[in-house]
């Protein structure tokens, strides 16, 4: 992917020592605690060795195979950071904006995600706001389920650009940005619609790059 709205400063994922605990990730009781409910015993490497570059803010560039843990990677720091963002915030996200944007490939992919993300995020009683938004469903129901923002979104490409074109998000205060499959999006010819939403997209933020 070219162009001048793709420039980050990536950290790219090595074969190094990790750790072999939840506990040693830094993550949240809250999560950890819903990780001993889902019976996840220890971390996957895609999972021990990106978490603790999510939580720091870094750029990453990650290749995970399907099945890998890929998801939980990505969603439980964000989650976390989210989480303690609006902790420290007596702002919403009224508005029609999103925090944390997560693009996908299919509608399949977009509704797994976003399922994990809520499974993840229970123990936080609704803090936290996640929508997919796919083709193929009511774009109009979509629109009214953004109605005062969401935290986080996981949407593939043409559905979200169809609705910036009708206000019903904004993306201008995204703090961290998740290409889940890039590649895959990518093959499908994507380019053009991911290179778009980049221009709407602040200069400043996290931006998080998984491949198969």
């Amino acid at each position: 992917m070219r162009g001048n709205y793709f420039s980050f400063e990536p950290f790219i994922l090595m074969n190094t020592t990790v750790a072999t605990k939840f506990t040693d990730l830094n993550l949240i009781q809250l999560l950890l605690d819903r990780l001993i409910v889902l019976d996840y015993q220890q971390p996957t490497p895609i999972q021990a060795q990106a978490i603790p570059h999510v939580l720091a803010g870094q750029d990453l560039i990650a290749g995970a195979n399907t099945g890998s843990g890929k998801t939980a990677a990505f969603a439980l720091p964000l989650l976390q950071q989210i989480y303690q963002q609006k902790s420290l915030s007596t702002h919403s996200n009224a508005g029609n904006f999103v925090t944390g944007l997560i693009l996908v490939p299919t509608r399949e992919l977009a509704k797994q995600v976003a399922d994990s993300i809520k499974s993840y995020s229970v123990h936080f009683n609704g803090d936290i706001k996640t929508l997919a938004l796919f083709g193929g469903v009511s774009v109009n129901k979509q629109m009214q389920s953004l109605r005062g923002g969401s935290d986080i979104i996981v949407a593939t490409p043409g559905r979200l650009l169809d609705l910036i074109s009708s206000n019903a998000v904004k993306l201008d205060k995204v703090k961290t940005l998740v290409l889940d499959e890039a590649d895959r999006m990518l093959s499908l010819g994507f380019t053009d619609e991911i290179n778009e939403l980049l221009a709407l997209l602040p200069t400043s933020k996290q931006t998080l790059l998984f491949s198969a």
